[in-house]
């Protein structure tokens, strides 16, 4: 009743109809839920971004990057990195430069360099076939593991290598980096460098360490001395005492009085 009355009284004084104070009340309430809707909303931007080779889409959201864009830009960086020639392997490091953080460039640059010049001085080859990959999103990481074959000139070394490289990322919200791109342990592929050398090493000791069994020692008595041979040698370790040369001299050691004459020489 309030508002019937309400809403005759604006009508009888400023003209305006009811149905035109219903439609000004309805775009209240919308500007009223619009402004709600705009102060809880997520600002966070969505980019799509596009590695050089693609087979799936992905997305990454705010300053995390989707699972897939790693996969598929782990893969293409890996391919670059692990299947080399000799006359492929300068322009396949330069490529990977283009997209490697300022801080790791010069670092990669010198490995890179290092690696061709051994590469073409030996005439290698090297073919890396994945077999295996393992994500961390929180940590912006992929690793492949897989096998990789060598070839010397057009003999190939017998026996491929099981090999694991870890490629990193860094997104800053518009571009992303490659922040780390090395070789790493089979089992713990995410582990840093210092902790792979160490659990290597550890595991590489326990296998050559031999099992050491404890073995009873014989216990050692001390000599008996030969009651009858009072002239045996003690294994004291002291000098042999003199032994008398005149008969009753020793008659009388031998019954145990100590001799009274002086012992002829």
């Amino acid at each position: 009743m309030l508002l019937t009355k309400l809403i005759a009284d604006v009508e009888a004084r400023g003209g305006v109809s009811k149905a035109f104070q219903m439609i000004l009340g309805a775009s209240l309430l919308t500007n009223v839920f619009m402004a709600g809707a705009f102060f809880t909303m997520d600002r966070t931007v969505r980019t799509i971004l596009t590695p050089p080779e693609i087979n799936k889409t992905f997305w990454v959201d705010g300053r995390t990057i989707g699972p897939e864009y790693l996969e598929q830009m782990g893969s293409w960086v890996i391919g670059q990195y692990a299947t080399v020639s000799p006359s492929t392997i300068e322009y396949q490091g330069n490529t990977i430069l283009k997209y490697v953080h300022p801080s790791i460039h010069g670092e990669l640059a010198i490995r890179f360099k290092m690696g061709a010049n051994r590469l073409k001085a030996e005439n290698m080859s090297k073919i890396f076939i994945p077999r295996e990959v393992r994500i961390s999103e929180q940590g912006k990481a992929v690793a492949f593991i897989g096998s990789q074959s060598t070839w010397i000139a057009d003999k190939r070394v017998p026996g491929d290598e099981m090999k694991a490289f870890l490629v990193a990322f860094d997104y800053d919200g518009s571009r992303v980096f490659i922040k780390e791109l090395r070789e790493t342990s089979l089992t713990r592929p995410f582990d840093p460098p210092n902790a792979q050398k160490v659990a290597e090493s550890e595991a590489a000791l326990a296998e050559a360490t031999p099992v050491v069994q404890e073995v009873a020692q014989p216990v050692e008595t001390a000599p008996v001395q030969n009651a009858g041979n009072p002239a045996a040698t003690p294994t004291t370790g002291l000098p042999p005492a003199p032994q008398a040369t005149n008969p009753a001299a020793q008659n009388d050691l031998q019954s145990g009085v100590a001799p009274t004459n002086s012992t002829s020489r």
